[in-house]
């Protein structure tokens, strides 16, 4: 099953958005990220959170909509985004799907980005989708397909670095060691049909961005 998880942040395109709901199981909405879906008239599954960041118009159209709400206390040990990320893991979801979780606080922005770690301690496919970028944690293989004018980089997280081989890259790597706080791996670019990424040793982040 396929969770999709909305928060607060940025989320400039409603196509993007609307295609994930469209292939998501679960939509589950943190705090005011209901908001995202007001203009598209769609209505969560659920929203968790403290409720401590939603509107008055958030909040008139949860109650208009029955939406159903799993209230924390504003004093707590995790972000609602954390929380709601715990709920779907705890349901049983094999893949995860996080919108709204990149915007101007760098400091939520990098603490979500390293929530995909716990899915893959966890065997569970998860990614962050905005406007520009699709973001993965991977400690083994991953495919990806063409796509015009985008940028692949690949940023070790593990300080012992990364040892990585890559196919049908502009750069291709034969089990090159990408060390910890390099910018080596930044803005690649895939020139055949699909990118292969194959890491040997650690685990990357991989963005597929573009301008």
């Amino acid at each position: 099953m396929k969770g999709l998880i909305i928060s607060s942040g940025i989320i400039n395109d409603n196509t993007r958005l609307k295609k994930e709901i469209d292939t998501s199981d679960f939509i589950l909405c943190a705090d005011a990220g209901v908001e995202h879906l007001i203009e598209l008239d769609i209505k969560p599954d659920l929203v968790i959170g403290d409720l401590d960041s939603i509107s008055q118009l958030g909040l008139d159209y949860i109650k208009h909509n029955n939406v159903p709400i799993y209230k924390f206390p504003s004093i707590k040990d995790d972000t609602d985004t954390a929380l709601a990320l715990e709920y779907l893991i705890e349901k049983g979801f094999d893949e995860i799907t996080l919108m709204g979780v990149t915007g101007t606080r760098i400091d939520h922005t990098m603490a979500n980005i390293l929530l995909l770690n716990t899915l893959l301690e966890k065997g569970i496919k998860g990614k962050i989708v905005d406007g520009h970028n699709i973001i993965q944690l991977i400690d083994d293989y991953l495919e990806i397909e063409y796509i015009e004018n985008s940028f692949v980089s690949i940023i070790p997280i593990n300080e012992e670095g990364l040892e990585v081989s890559l196919e049908g890259f502009f750069y291709n790597l034969n089990r090159e060691i990408i060390k910890f706080g390099s910018t080596y791996g930044i803005s690649n670019k895939i020139i055949e049909n699909c990118g292969k990424i194959k890491i040997h040793k650690g685990k990357a982040l991989i963005f597929i961005s573009n301008d």
